[in-house]
């Protein structure tokens, strides 16, 4: 399936949707369509495509485009993950071979004082995966198209396929914040996707409460470096001041990102990083969120 035909099945899906569903009736049409969007090239617009189109299948339909679409996010943001350096801390071992380095330091204060040294005496320093906690805070307010549903749950797969090995945790927000994906606890970034692709975007923005609910996901683990992320547009319809949450976190960073209609309050996304002692980022296009969220943990 090509970008013009899928461009196609999207205007259909937006303006002839009940001759769209009459036709995907016909369950030999609809495996094409389902197999045709599994292995396009344009795998997101295909995911979107997906996502939308559930509105006018079946049960059963709805059960076999949702598993399409979690295994194309899942591709993507494999993908996605991928890229760039992980985040690494460097620690002293014994002598092994492969290691980095040996720290001359170390290894003097051992061997100066003997006659005969031995490989215990040799001090090296290497390098392994940092095993942070990191939690990961949408805001599902206002009346989120499905584009930035479906990169929403592109963003929670890149974060999952990055931290593996790690402890995170992921919290949606609107009237009430969800934990999707509790800290201590191991999910399958599959299962993780399908909480997500369930979250029905409300009015009401507690960003207070988001931010609440991470900071008791962050108190759960013993890690050396904690950190929340939260993705919204800043504006507070509800709840209290969230800049007092935000300064109790180790490191907070806000991702400034146009969730619904009604632009952003930029000067509130910039406090709470301030306050939080983390970094601001400003997405103009929900596009550039997975990237975004790539950039802080890399």
């Amino acid at each position: 399936m090509g970008r013009e035909e899928l461009a196609q099945l999207q205007t259909m899906l937006m303006y002839e949707s009940k001759s769209l569903a009459e036709l995907l009736k016909d369950p030999t049409l609809f495996k094409e369509m389902v197999a045709k969007a599994e292995h396009t090239k344009d795998k997101l617009s295909a995911a979107i495509f997906l996502f939308g189109v559930q509105t006018i299948l079946t049960e059963q339909q709805k059960r076999i485009a949702k598993a399409t679409l979690i295994r194309l996010l899942m591709q993507l943001a494999s993908q996605i993950s991928a890229k760039g350096m992980r985040s690494m801390e460097r620690y002293l071992t014994t002598y092994r071979h492969g290691a980095d380095e040996i720290s001359i330091e170390e290894t003097l204060e051992n061997i100066l004082p003997k006659k005969t040294i031995d490989y215990e005496d040799i001090v090296m320093v290497d390098k392994r995966q940092k095993k942070r906690g990191v939690v990961l805070i949408l805001d599902t307010s206002n009346s989120m198209q499905k584009e930035k549903i479906v990169i929403a749950v592109l963003a929670v797969g890149v974060l999952a396929f990055r931290l593996q090995g790690e402890y995170y945790s992921v919290i949606s927000f609107n009237t009430e914040a969800n934990v999707l994906k509790e800290i201590d606890k191991e999910t399958s970034i599959e299962e993780l996707l399908d909480k997500m692709l369930e979250i029905r975007p409300e009015n009401a923005t507690d960003i207070r409460n988001g931010l609440e609910k991470g900071l008791e996901q962050l108190s759960k683990v013993v890690a050396n470096e904690k950190i929340g992320i939260i993705v919204t547009d800043g504006w507070v319809t509800r709840g209290g001041d969230p800049v007092e949450v935000a300064q109790k976190f180790q490191r907070l960073h806000v991702i400034q990102a146009p969730i619904g209609f009604t632009g952003w309050d930029e000067e509130m996304c910039k406090k709470m990083a301030r306050a939080g002692r983390g970094r601001w980022i400003h997405v103009k296009t929900y596009e550039e969120l997975p990237s975004a969220i790539m950039k802080i943990l890399s």
